[in-house]
Parts: structure tokens; C-alpha cells; sequence
């Protein structure tokens, strides 16, 4: 490529160029191709240096290797545990913030509690009485010499 500044039309032309090779070109696009590289020497004398090493490359015979080619991507591998690294801390905030959220938007005298990833509500003062005087209301229970409940 030589050192001489080319227009912005001489750019998007020469691009377009291994378009055409490709057969990726709509109609259109092909004539306005031709149109400029009839005119344009410059770009004229690029497809066609650009046209001849192509289809050279592609005539040309395959080469065998001698041993194959073993491309190992170790990036992944760190990309993964990195990405389940971002996925427990995503938990772990999105936890936090619902247990902000249950607690402002809840009762003021509700409790909450995280355990195991789940979130628990304590329950009232309220419903811990009215608990109490339901349990006060049921017969009595016998107990065992060790304090447990006998059914």
C-alpha cells in the first residue's frame, strides 16, 4: 500500500472490494463499484492487485501438516470461574438488598433474617402474643420426667 492519502470515497471503495470477492455485494453496490473504478486508476489498479492475490491464494493447493495444529483457549477456563465468581457475588448482593427492602418497606417492627440464602421473617411482638394467648387457650400437655411433650 503506498503512502499516498486516498478520499474517504477511495477508502469505502477499496473495502468494498473484498466485499465483491466475498459475492457479498448487492447489485447496486457492484455497479457503483465498476462506476468508481472506472474512473479512479488508483482504486482500479488496487482491485486488481487485490483480485489477482486472490484468486492466487485460492488456486493455490492446500498444504498438509506435519503435526496438527492444537490451539488450547486457557482464558476460558479463567473467564468461567471468574463468571461464577461475578454470579455468587451477584447472589450475595442481590440478597442483601432484599433484605434492605423487607425490612424498609415492611413493618417497622418486622425482623429478618438470612440463612442459607434464604431470607426468614421474625415475626412481630404483636403476632408473638397473640401466638402466646392461643397456645394459653389449649389444654395442657403432659410432660415427661425430662421436660419434653408426650403425646
Amino acid at each position: 500500500m503506498s503512502g499516498i492519502a486516498t478520499s474517504a470515497v477511495c477508502q469505502r471503495v477499496r473495502a468494498q472490494v473484498s466485499t465483491l470477492l466475498d459475492d457479498e455485494l448487492s447489485q447496486l453496490e457492484s455497479r457503483m463499484l465498476d462506476a468508481h473504478l472506472v474512473r479512479c486508476a488508483g482504486c482500479d489498479a488496487y482491485a486488481a492487485d487485490l483480485i489477482a492475490f486472490t484468486h492466487e491464494l485460492r488456486s493455490a493447493p492446500l498444504e498438509t501438516l506435519e503435526r496438527p495444529a492444537v490451539i488450547r483457549h486457557p482464558r476460558r477456563i479463567a473467564m468461567a470461574r471468574f463468571s461464577g465468581a461475578v454470579a455468587a457475588a451477584a447472589v450475595v448482593i442481590a440478597a442483601i438488598g432484599l433484605t434492605g427492602q423487607l425490612t424498609s418497606s415492611g413493618r417497622s417492627d418486622a425482623r429478618l433474617s438470612v440463612f442459607n440464602g434464604t431470607v426468614t421473617r421474625f415475626p412481630t411482638q404483636a403476632e408473638l402474643d397473640r401466638e402466646l394467648a392461643i397456645l394459653e387457650r389449649l389444654p395442657a400437655r403432659r410432660t415427661s420426667s425430662i421436660g419434653s411433650a408426650v403425646l
